[in-house]
């Protein structure tokens, strides 16, 4: 028998956990009287990425969703940043609890850190949490920093770690005491001491507060407010976000303290994300959640949709990288993972379809007036119920929005 290497075994060890995770998360996209919130949560948790595919972070992406994104997406968006930062899942996903800096009390004396897994101690500051907060959490990649600015956030959030013994109850199969979101801790003795300059102001706070005042100002910075609209309007109007939408959904951010609600509202209020139905391809996520709930199927068999959705190229919490999943056709309108959804649609439609029940009422309900000439005369010559439902979950119509 193959023995398993530590990364494996890791993964394995957790492998039923992250399953039943996946498992709520598409439940309560099926279920919820408000999926409007669900789908922001989706959108933040994809914007503010800890991935499963990182061995190490495997059990941490559900716990992430639920403390650090969740309580946050109609509330003010520094607050949801901070709370990501903080939070272990993303400290250990982006390795900031590797981070020492080089004149804290740790650097000067390496035998007073904490020891790795392995036995070593971690040296030097890593910047991979403070890149990544600046190119695709807040300012963006066009936004103003420039790699001194990454090596000098780098520095404030030395430090910033999480009480271990603790996390290890966290992803205990017992329940835990305690949430992700209260096992921040920050490790003074390697924090990198002295004031440092980020984007030109230079922040003198001394402890945690030297970071939490940093994030503060890149949350409320006027590259901060720009991408988050521009983001925001990619993912609900269309792939190449109308300017005029764009431009709203800044003014609300940014003269809002970045209430995402306001930013919300903006939005939904322009009338360029009413203008061109089905401007956007979903993500095979997004189609198997609409799909399900299309039929009103209230839960599945624990295993079924993280598998469905795998095949279809986006299984759930496991992102390729800190960027997420891609928001634009290009990366999903593919010959093999179209395919993968056609096969979907009619696994689906052997499943709940009944002579009783007319695939075309139920387009009609799902879809009103916007469901094609074309897609309801080939529902109507369908040979069996089974086809006619097949024919309807495979439609351009239902593969968009």
């Amino acid at each position: 028998m193959q023995r398993l290497s530590v990364e494996e075994d890791f993964v394995e060890n957790f492998r039923a956990r992250v399953t039943r995770a996946v498992a709520a998360r598409v439940e309560a996209a099926l279920t919820s009287p408000t999926p409007v919130h669900e789908r922001l949560v989706h959108f933040w948790s994809n914007h503010f990425t800890v991935s499963a595919a990182k061995p190490g972070a495997v059990a941490l992406p559900p716990s992430f969703e639920k403390e650090a994104i969740r309580p946050h997406v109609g509330g003010r968006f520094a607050d949801m940043l901070l709370a990501s930062t903080k939070h272990p899942g993303m400290i250990v996903y982006l390795d900031n609890w590797l981070s020492v800096g080089p004149n804290s009390r740790v650097g000067q004396n390496p035998n007073r850190g904490r020891r790795l897994p392995g036995g070593g101690r971690p040296s030097g500051i890593n910047e991979n949490l403070a890149r990544e907060v600046l190119e695709l959490q807040t300012l963006g990649v066009n936004g103003g920093y420039t790699q001194a600015d990454v090596q000098a956030l780098a520095a404030i959030i030395t430090g910033w770690t999480y009480e271990r013994p603790r996390l290890r109850d966290l992803v205990a199969d017992n329940l835990a005491t305690r949430t992700g979101g209260q096992l921040f801790e920050f490790d003074a003795d390697a924090h990198e001491p002295g004031p440092k300059t980020l984007l030109s102001r230079t922040y003198a706070q001394t402890g945690v507060a030297q970071g939490e005042a940093a994030l503060g100002d890149l949350a409320r910075h006027a590259s901060t407010a720009r991408f988050i609209a521009t983001k925001l309007c990619r993912h609900y109007i269309a792939d190449d976000p109308p300017p005029a939408a764009v431009a709203r959904v800044e003014h609300a951010f940014r003269d809002n303290d970045g209430d995402l609600r306001e930013a919300m509202e903006a939005l939904v209020d322009s009338p360029e994300a009413w203008q061109t139905p089905f401007a956007k391809f979903k993500r095979p996520e997004e189609y198997a959640i609409s799909v399900l709930r299309s039929a009103n199927v209230r839960d599945l068999p624990l295993g079924a949709g993280i598998a469905a959705l795998a095949a279809m190229g986006q299984r759930p919490y496991s992102a390729p990288g800190p960027d997420g999943w891609a928001d634009t056709a290009d990366a999903w309108l593919t010959a093999d993972l179209v395919f993968k959804r056609i096969e979907f649609a009619q696994a689906y439609a052997e499943r709940i379809a009944r002579a009783d029940v007319d695939p075309v009422q139920l387009g009609q309900a799902c879809l009103g007036g916007l469901m094609s000439d074309e897609t309801e005369t080939a529902i109507r010559r369908a040979e069996s119920p089974v086809q006619g439902f097949a024919l309807l979950f495979g439609a351009p119509e239902m593969q968009r929005r």
